[in-house]
């Protein structure tokens, strides 16, 4: 059992370090013995954790007066109302290219709602995590024969 979560959650913190996410986290975490779906759990949720962190994160900072002006002020309402319209698909489809801190600041940033941002980017990881599964798997089996 120590073993298992030893390597579950080195397959949580490859996933929820910023430079390594998803697309290093899947094949540690396959390489290290993790099964395909604790591969897909645990590095998902390692790399939706920062999403998480900057929701919580953003929310707080808007609690500073100055700080809430000074960010509102950054974004036209142009970039609002588009990011209201498109901003589901371009974090579903741009998350797994920036990565999910670039992608969660940005749109936190261009005021996206938490629960689009949220739910975008959690579809968006999963998808790509389990993609990255099938295509390593089918990669091992390949040169298996």
């Amino acid at each position: 059992m120590a073993d298992y979560l030893a390597r579950a959650l080195g397959a949580w913190f490859v996933g929820f370090f910023p430079l390594a996410e998803i697309y290093v986290a899947v094949p540690a975490a396959l390489a290290v013995g993790l099964d395909h779906l604790s591969t897909v759990f645990w590095t998902v949720f390692g790399n939706f954790t920062p999403l998480l962190l900057i929701q919580f994160g953003y929310n707080n900072l808007l609690r500073l007066p100055r700080l809430r002006r000074w960010l509102e002020n950054l974004v036209s309402e142009r970039a609002k109302r588009a990011i209201d319209r498109y901003g589901f698909w371009v974090v579903l489809l741009l998350t797994p290219w920036t990565g999910v801190w670039v992608m969660g600041v940005t749109a936190k940033a261009l005021r996206m709602k938490g629960a689009v941002l949220l739910g975008a980017g959690l579809i968006s990881i999963t998808v790509y995590a389990v993609a990255l599964v099938v295509l390593i798997n089918g990669g091992v089996q390949v040169l298996a024969q």
